[in-house]
């Protein structure tokens, strides 16, 4: 017997969340750069995380911290690797907008899976910040029970614009 063309989709299925969902979910919004990320074994082995801190610029809902240390499951230790349909890819050095919520002591995951996490643009001229979210990867958004379809894009918009909107705020 022979197998043609066999191949599986693999996506970690998601509710999906509007920016106001995610801004009335979150303990905390921040805005920052990240300046780490660090993968390791949980205590027993069994699972690999990886700690992202990122540096805090502005906060727009929740406390004022300096940093936040997000954790994530998957990453890399020992030539080991584990992964998350859907995880956030993070880049050192990246400016992001994130809406976060607790996750253990000290730490945070981001609201949504990656739903809750922006990138921020600056015009080279003026220094006007833009927020933009790429395609979500291995994601499969599906609309809540009794809302529309799900709309994973969201395009590129003042930064200042998409908060207000998202905490709501009126401008």
């Amino acid at each position: 017997m022979i197998a043609l063309g066999a191949e599986l989709a693999h996506a970690t299925q998601l509710v999906s969340m509007t920016p106001r969902q995610m801004g009335e979910q979150a303990q905390l919004v921040v805005a920052g750069k990240v300046s780490g990320a660090q993968s390791f074994w949980n205590e027993k082995r069994t699972k690999i995380f990886t700690r992202i801190d990122v540096a805090v610029d502005a906060s727009y809902k929740g406390a004022t911290p300096a940093f936040v240390s997000l954790l994530q499951l998957g990453g890399t230790v020992d030539g080991v690797r584990t992964t998350v349909d859907g995880a956030i890819r993070w880049r050192v050095g990246e400016e992001v907008l994130l809406f976060l919520e607790p996750y253990t002591k000290g730490t945070y995951q981001v609201t949504g899976l990656s739903q809750g996490k922006f990138r921020i643009e600056r015009d080279a001229v003026a220094g006007d910040a833009f927020i933009s979210r790429p395609a979500l990867e291995g994601v499969k958004l599906v609309a809540a029970q009794g809302s529309a379809s799900p709309g994973a894009a969201v395009e590129k918009m003042p930064l200042e614009r998409f908060i207000a909107e998202a905490l709501g705020a009126k401008k």
